[in-house]
This record gives C-alpha cells, sequence and structure tokens, in this order.
C-alpha cells in the first residue's frame, strides 16, 4: 500500500499576555505573548524535524499582529482563522471543555482537517505601510465615532458650560481627524505601487480617498482574486435559507465590516451625483473595467 502523508500543522491561542503553542494536537507550550517570545517560538516552528504545512490562531483584536508578522517574515504559512468557524468544529468534536490549552490542540485539529489555503504573502514592504495604514484609519474611525457622540449630545439640552466643552471636544476632534487624513495620504504615497493601487481605485465615481485607503489596507487580495472571491470575502454574497418547497429570504453576513461600510457609502454616493451607475454600461461599469 502507498504510504500516506499526514501534513503537520499548529494551532496558536493568542492572549494578551501569552500565546499557547500546539503541533499536531499535542501538548501546549506557552511563551510571551511580546516579540522576543514569538521569535522563540516562530524559530522552533521554522526547525521542525518536518515541515509546518500550516500555522493558524484566531484574531484577538490586535494581539496576534506581531505574530502574524514574525511568521510572515520567517517564512512560516500562517492563517487566520473566524471563531465560530473553530467553535462550532470543536463542539462537532464533542469538545464543549474551553481552555487557553484546549483551544490551541483545537485549532491545530481544525487546519489539519479542512484545506486552508495560508494568508498572502505580500511584499514586505508594503506589508509593513499596510498595517500603518491600518492603525491609522482604525484610529480615524475612533475620532470620528466620538465625534459623532458629541454632536448628539449637543442637542439633549445641556447646560452651556456641558455643550461648550462638547463643541470645543468637537473642534479638537475635526482637527485631529485632519491630520489623520493627511497622514495616510502621506504614508499612501511612499509606496509606488500601494499609490497607483489607490488612484486606479479613485478613478472609480463614487470612490474618494477614504474608500481606496481602506481598500488598500483591508483588502490586499483585490486584484489576485475573481470577483466572486471577493465579493464572498467582503460578506456581500447573500446566504440561501432554503429547505424543501421553502425559499428562504437571502441575506448577506460576516465578511469585512470595515470595507463592507465604506463600499456602501461610496455607491451611495455614485448612485446619487453620478448618472448611469446603476448598471454596468454605465459610467461606474467602465470605471470598474478600467481599474481591474
Amino acid at each position: 500500500m502507498p504510504e500516506t502523508h499526514t501534513k503537520i500543522t499548529a494551532g496558536i491561542d493568542v492572549g494578551k499576555a501569552q500565546l499557547e503553542l500546539s503541533i499536531s494536537a499535542g501538548p501546549a507550550i506557552t511563551c510571551a505573548n511580546a516579540p522576543e517570545g514569538i521569535a522563540v517560538l516562530t524559530l522552533g516552528l521554522a526547525r521542525q524535524p518536518e515541515p509546518i504545512a500550516l500555522v493558524v490562531y484566531e484574531p484577538t483584536g490586535g494581539y496576534e499582529r506581531i505574530l502574524a508578522t514574525t511568521l510572515a517574515e520567517a517564512g512560516v504559512p500562517g492563517e487566520r482563522v473566524h471563531p465560530n468557524k473553530v467553535r462550532a468544529y470543536a463542539r462537532a468534536c464533542g469538545r464543549q471543555a474551553k481552555t487557553d490549552r484546549l483551544d490551541a490542540q483545537i485549532l491545530s485539529r481544525y487546519a489539519a482537517a479542512f484545506d486552508l489555503p495560508p494568508d498572502p504573502s505580500p511584499e514586505t514592504d508594503d506589508a509593513g505601510l499596510r498595517a500603518q495604514l491600518k492603525d491609522l484609519l482604525r484610529r480615524r474611525e475612533q475620532l470620528v465615532a466620538q465625534r459623532t457622540a458629541d454632536k448628539c449630545r449637543l442637542d439633549k439640552g445641556q447646560s452651556e458650560e456641558a455643550r461648550a466643552s462638547a463643541e470645543r471636544h468637537i473642534a479638537w476632534l475635526d482637527e485631529e481627524i485632519a491630520r489623520l487624513e493627511k497622514a495616510y495620504q502621506s504614508l499612501l504615497s511612499e509606496s509606488p505601487a500601494l499609490s497607483e493601487t489607490a488612484a486606479r481605485y479613485q478613478s472609480v465615481p463614487g470612490v474618494g480617498q477614504l474608500t481606496a485607503a481602506t481598500l488598500v489596507a483591508e483588502l490586499p487580495e483585490l486584484g489576485r482574486i475573481d470577483g466572486k472571491s471577493a465579493v464572498a470575502l467582503v460578506g456581500l454574497a447573500p446566504w440561501s435559507r432554503d429547505s424543501g418547497r421553502h425559499q428562504g429570504r437571502r441575506s448577506i453576513q460576516g465578511g469585512r465590516g470595515k470595507v463592507r461600510r465604506v463600499l456602501y457609502l461610496a455607491a451611495h454616493s455614485a448612485a446619487r451625483h453620478h448618472a448611469g451607475c446603476g448598471s454596468s454600461t454605465g459610467a461606474c461599469g467602465r470605471a470598474a473595467s478600467r481599474a481591474k
């Protein structure tokens, strides 16, 4: 009989202070979630007797970012996986208990059970710029949320002093948001490739600087995958809910919410201000073809 080869996979449970690593669902190893600890962990993965086919981990609000970058720089294939999917897999395996060490083992088994593609590895310089761009856009989003909240408070009968405080805060937020917008435009200009990509996106009616920067930062796969895959990745593909003769209502869910939100605003702007954007043969359709 021909020999069967089982791929070697690893799962990493990411916490704020530490990481739990399990290789082939074996006992978990703990290391600090800091550059020094991650470097040792990555070196150990790279020096395994058999190559690691894939390392999977869950996104944890940014605590996984140094890990992802270090894995990519070391040439170790890594992949972010959706926590809900991993938890559903654990329940299907009869694993109801949940600890950091058990999670690392489940992640390793999850990687072995499914044919998961590793994260795309863009050029190192561009990857660093994209990470910085994400930081700036995330900070801008936080400040915009604060400004919106303060503007809502202005209409709620506050005292004169409280209203003046809110107005001063809004003025400061306006200045800081404008400063961040200049910063991410300057950052884009540092890379000819990213700057050209952003300009191409902006050739589509309705797509402005913010939408283009968000696409560059949050959707690096655009241009490398087909249209259907991109739609599914963003979360714009409608899900079927049919059973027997019943045809349920299709709806979208999941995907990359930040990208979906800016695309909605871009489409809304284009529909209002650009004639012919409602059809693939109109201005938007022609511009979208040029941007491919």
